[in-house]
């Protein structure tokens, strides 16, 4: 059993217009998972259960996952950054959802994304040094923490939006509420400068 199942993650959930968000907090009081908004309870709470099989529920962080609502429905807040577990550590078991150093320098480099602006997958991997793009993409794609780690303002070099764990029509919502413009296509979506 690695370290991650060890404790149980305690996972609070708020309720909004049909929508469900769940966040699971690590026993040191940080985020460990973030879920996308779901259609139901269980669709929320399993989004991170999937990942972290020994929880608990609680309202203790409601406040919390209220928050992240507001993000997804254009507020422009933020939570901090060392309220995030993203400590990572190679010679011991994983203490989080990132497994590398190039995953959490990937993550970081988001983080900076600011509200209302997009960068390509391009503009990441040359601002941390690599020109691992794909790589890029797929840490990401692997983002523990989404919306508050802005994964959705990551497009691609072309100006298309790029793929979305919660898919395309998701990830077009949430760049709309935060007032860019996007021309959609027959096929596909495009950022208009």
């Amino acid at each position: 059993m690695n370290e991650i199942e060890k404790n149980p993650i305690i996972i609070s959930t708020h309720n909004h217009k049909k929508l469900y968000f769940a966040v699971g907090y690590s026993e040191n009081n940080k985020i460990e998972r973030i879920s996308l908004p779901q259609k139901s309870l269980d669709e929320a709470i399993g989004e991170i259960a999937k990942y972290h099989h020994n929880y608990k529920l609680s309202d203790k962080y409601n406040d919390t996952a209220r928050k992240i609502c507001q993000i997804y429905h254009g507020a422009n807040l933020d939570i901090e950054l060392d309220q995030l577990e993203l400590d990572h550590n190679s010679l011991s078991p994983p203490k989080t959802s990132i497994k590398t150093s190039f995953e959490r320098n990937v993550i970081l480099e988001v983080a900076k994304i600011p509200y209302g602006t997009v960068k390509t997958y391009k503009e990441i991997a040359k601002s941390i040094n690599s020109q691992a793009y794909r790589a890029v993409g797929t840490a990401i794609g692997n983002n523990p923490f989404p919306i508050v780690i802005p994964c959705h303002r990551v497009i691609r070099s072309d100006g298309k939006i790029g793929g979305f764990r919660g898919g395309t029509s998701m990830k077009v919502e949430i760049l709309k509420k935060e007032g860019i413009k996007i021309e959609e296509l027959k096929e596909s979506c495009r950022i208009i400068s």
